[in-house]
């Protein structure tokens, strides 16, 4: 209950920092308190009161609310009123009056009321007052403006402002805002369209599956918290679909050796599938519980895949809305199709006039939550009857394709984007019966869909193994066996790049030997029988992998390439004399194979022919064996029978050749020094007891020895002498030629005119029967180096052995003057300065030579100058080699000096003499002195005689002065 209470000073004009406030005149800012009438909490308010109070925001930019938790005036003929305006006086919009039980509620300030206060008037009657109203004051800071803005993308928008990458493909986010107010703590959230988001103004998205995501970003304020971008950044990303490689394949995916085959590359990009799937969400649509309230089933196909603001333009564009269901008693429901921008189209609506008894699909009538049978109904703009009309005359609506109602249209829908939330609504609005929806879809026009990508390149990898190539079609022909792969790779306008591998198996190679015509020893009478079997080891002689080889006989080459009827008992086979067998040779059961003929015949005893005996040259070892090639007596042996149809071997003894055994090797290395014995069988191919053996050796194995090619070299020093110690008689021969002057004499081997310490290989040949040849390399002998330099000296020189020492020195021509020579070290003493002499040197050394030196003998400096005498000393003139020192020779001691460079001499007395010596400073120094005597002083002295008219002069000192 309301405490009564005096109110205190009514009239004001503003109140300020009142936590409750009564009504009143005047006004008020404040955020918090209550609101009460003019008798407060606890108390009634009185009559004919006419108060006018404004309650405004503390803050500028803020807006009152005012949350009325209990309100209750006097009702009557003059009731008392409350009246509220949206601003700061009674002129403002008014919300409304209010009295009674008629509560304002909540009550805010508009956006479009920039004072954010709001005016309460009160006026009530003479009568009947009440307890009035409580209220709670609050305020709110209205949302800043906030515009969401993307910044940058990797990769950037095209064109057509969608961002276009491969299947897996990263897109990178920068995003911001702009804010009437500030950004400060606001929150960055993004939705790629995918299922996926981030938070940041830097986010990265991954695209795993092709299709068109839009993506948007929210920015949520914090300050008041809640506030949010109202725009869409509605970035469009196209994923490429990968690209569809069926059909890529080899026309055979496994060959034989050295065959070829081809291999089709086709590329193509699916187009993006239905914009809107089918949805397979078995739903109940339960009775409408018994309180009476409509039961709504909703169900939801997110489209996504058409482009950015696409909308639908004409109905048509939707080709059918199709559900699967069932349900009994139809008249209680309302079937919708609500579009993503909320416009909807009915097809079935509750107290339409629908007969109740029809029933879509076949039911369940138990009404349990059990399915009956659904069937389909199609929705169209096309469709000219509408479910109402199906249900005149039948209980059960058939399935179909219908229209929608009179009082609805598909035209609602135009104008909605294509992209978003399509709805499915169905309302049960009685309390009995049931139903299934057991899918439904929505089907649009194909055109709308947006095309695919397209293929900008496809082709073949490279690969040494393609032969050719026409189109998308590659021939291979694999070399080897094995596994070869190779590899198709397309791109599409996005750039996006796939590839496919197509891989063929080569089975091996098929390595085998021609097989040998059978021959038996003529038995007179048939039965001719022939062991085909023998050339199965033969034809498979040479395979890597002869355990993998089926051989089979055949009496056709056609049965042969088929393999059809093979010869029964190919071990014991009756045949003719001439008659042609064929041989199959296949690789397991792949059917590779070839196929070679043979022949069948008979011969009487074979006969060996005589054959020379089997020589060879002993090697350089001279040991007496060998290794003798005894196939090479085998043409000889058979003489005009066919190799084809014996077989020779050769033995050591009659008694092995006879029986066959201690078959010798083809490559055999006799087994005696020289002349061993061999015997010879030859056998039928194709019976062994058909054969002839020599009772005696047919030849032997003869070893001749080697001939011995040895010599030795002596090298001189223009080539070298040889010495043959092997086998005389051969000849001998540079090997390499030389390019200089080096000749050798053929018969003895002798080098002459070789170059100083050159390298020469010579080689020995004999000419016996089994002649050798032996090579050795010498080098010359170094002629010795008689070079020498001379220094010269001011009476000779010195010299310095470059070359080779010990030898000798002397004059060449002697020379005519004093001048000698040391013939040890050849120092020249007590020669001609100036002279030139020759020197020559001889080596004392196995092969000496000799050089020769021009010398010229240094000349002497030439010291001569001359003195001019001063009034103190004197001056030099250097006549001779200049560049010396002067000096007094000897020092008089008077004060008198000379400049060592210049010869000057000062501060000498006058009428002394100096003697003055010029030393030269040259490789070979001279000196000489010369005399210089200072001149003496004049004497100026002279006398006056006065005349009556001037004066008579008489010079007394030295005359011819001036006056």
């Amino acid at each position: 209950m309301k405490f009564i209470s005096t109110i205190i000073a009514l009239l004001f004009s503003s109140i300020l920092l009142s936590q409750d406030v009564n009504m009143q005149n005047g006004t008020v800012s404040q955020c918090d308190g209550n609101f009460y009438d003019s008798g407060g909490e606890f108390g009634n308010y009185a009559n004919d009161e006419n108060f006018v109070l404004t309650i405004c925001p503390e803050n500028t930019g803020q807006k009152i609310q005012l949350n009325f938790t209990a309100f209750v005036t006097q009702l009557g003929v003059e009731p008392d009123i409350m009246t509220i305006f949206d601003g700061d006086s009674v002129a403002a919009p008014p919300f409304g009056d209010f009295s009674g039980n008629n509560s304002p509620g909540f009550i805010e300030a508009s956006d479009t009321n920039t004072t954010g206060c709001i005016t309460i008037q009160f006026v009530s009657n003479g009568s009947g007052n009440i307890s009035g109203w409580e209220a709670e004051i609050s305020c709110l800071t209205p949302c800043q403006d906030i515009t969401a803005q993307l910044d940058s993308s990797t990769p950037t928008a095209n064109a057509n402002g969608e961002i276009l990458i491969c299947a897996g493909g990263e897109v990178d986010f920068e995003g911001s805002g702009i804010f009437s107010v500030n950004g400060t703590g606001a929150t960055y959230e993004w939705d790629f369209g995918n299922s996926t988001t981030a938070t940041g103004q830097s986010v990265t998205a991954t695209y795993a599956e092709p299709g068109i995501y839009v993506v948007s970003l929210l920015i949520t304020d914090t300050n008041p918290l809640g506030c949010t971008n109202l725009n869409s950044i509605s970035q469009v990303v196209r994923v490429s679909p990968e690209i569809d490689f069926t059909g890529t394949e080899a026309s055979e995916s496994t060959i034989c050796f050295g065959e070829t085959t081809t291999i089709t590359g086709v590329a193509s990009i699916p187009q993006f599938e239905d914009c809107a799937p089918e949805i397979f969400d078995q739903t109940w649509l339960e009775d409408t519980p018994s309180t009476g309230l409509a039961t709504s089933y909703t169900s939801t196909i997110t489209v996504d895949c058409y482009g950015p603001g696409q909308l639908l333009t004409d109905v048509t564009q939707i080709t059918d809305f199709c559900a699967v269901m069932e349900h009994s008693f139809m008249g209680d429901l309302t079937i919708i199709l609500e579009a993503p921008n909320g416009s909807q189209v009915l097809f079935l609506e509750y107290q339409d006039g629908t007969d109740p008894g029809d029933n879509l699909g076949i039911p369940d009538q138990a009404d349990n939550g059990n399915p009956g049978t659904g069937l389909q109904y199609c929705f169209s703009p096309t469709a000219t009857q509408t479910l109402d009309d199906a249900s005149v005359g039948t209980n059960d609506i058939p399935a179909g394709t219908y229209a929608a109602l009179p009082s609805s249209s598909f035209d609602n829908l135009l104008g909605t984007p294509l992209n978003g939330d399509w709805t499915f609504i169905i309302i049960d609005s009685w309390a009995a019966d049931d139903g299934t929806l057991f899918s439904w879809n929505l089907n649009f026009d194909a055109s709308l869909v947006p095309p695919s990508n397209t293929i900008v390149s496809e082709a073949w990898d490279t690969d040494s193994t393609i032969t050719n190539t026409t189109g998308n079609v590659i021939t291979v022909e694999p070399p080897n066996s094995g596994e070869f792969c190779y590899t198709y790779r397309a791109v599409d306008d996005f750039g996006c790049e796939y590839t496919e591998e197509v891989c063929i198996d080569v089975l091996p190679e098929l390595i085998t030997e021609l097989p040998n015509n059978l021959i038996i020893c003529d038995p007179g009478a048939p039965p001719y029988n022939f062991n085909l079997e023998l050339n199965t080891n033969v034809v498979t002689a040479s395979a890597t992998n002869a355990s993998d080889l089926v051989v089979t006989y055949h009496n056709s080459q056609a049965d042969a390439e088929n393999d059809i009827d093979a010869i029964v008992g190919s071990n014991n086979y009756s045949g003719t004399d001439g008659e042609t067998i064929y041989v199959r040779i296949e690789y397991l059961t792949s059917g590779c194979n070839e196929v070679f003929p043979f022949t069948l015949g008979l011969s009487g005893q074979p006969v060996t022919n005589a054959v020379p005996d089997l020589v060879l040259c002993d090697d350089p070892s001279n040991d007496g064996f060998e290794e003798f090639d005894l196939s090479l007596q085998t043409l000889g042996v058979l003489g005009t029978q066919a190799a084809t149809d014996f077989n020779v071997t050769y033995h050591l003894s009659f008694a092995d050749a006879d029986a066959g055994t201690g078959v010798l090797p083809n490559l055999y290395t006799n087994g005696i020094i020289n002349l061993e014995p061999i015997y010879v069988r030859v056998e039928s191919v194709g019976d062994s007891n058909c054969y002839n053996a020599t009772a005696n050796p047919l030849f032997n194995l003869v070893v001749n020895p080697r001939d011995d090619a040895s010599f030795t070299i002596t090298p001189t020093c223009d080539g070298a002498i040889v010495n043959i110690t092997g086998t005389l008689g051969g000849a001998f021969t540079f090997n390499p030629a030389p390019t200089d002057g080096a000749v050798i004499n053929p018969n003895t081997g002798e080098v002459t005119g070789g170059t100083s310490g050159a390298t020469y290989t010579i080689e020995y040949t004999t000419n016996g029967v089994c002649p050798s040849v032996n090579a050795q390399t010498f080098n010359v002998i170094d002629i010795d180096d008689p070079s020498f330099t001379f220094t010269a000296t001011c009476d000779g020189g010195t010299a310095t052995i470059t070359g080779d020492t010990g030898g000798l020195f002397s004059f060449n021509p002697l020379p005519t003057d004093a001048a000698v020579i040391d013939p040890n070290t050849g120092e020249v003493t007590n020669a001609t300065p100036g002279n030139t002499y020759t020197i020559e040197y001889v080596t004392s050394g196995t092969c000496p030579a000799s050089s020769t030196q021009n010398l010229t003998i240094l000349t002497l400096d030439d010291p001569g100058f001359i003195l001019t005498a001063t009034c103190d000393g004197g001056t030099a003139t250097v006549t001779g080699t200049p560049g010396g020192g002067f000096a007094f020779n000897p020092d008089l001691g008077d004060g008198a000096v000379i400049d060592p460079a210049t010869g000057t001499i000062t501060g000498g007395i006058p009428g002394t003499t100096y003697t003055v010596e010029y030393t030269t400073s040259g490789a070979c120094p001279q000196s000489s002195t010369q005399g210089v005597t200072v001149l003496d002083a004049d004497n100026a002295s002279f006398t006056v005689a006065p005349t009556c008219d001037g004066g008579t002069a008489t010079v007394t000192g030295t005359s011819g002065g001036t006056f």
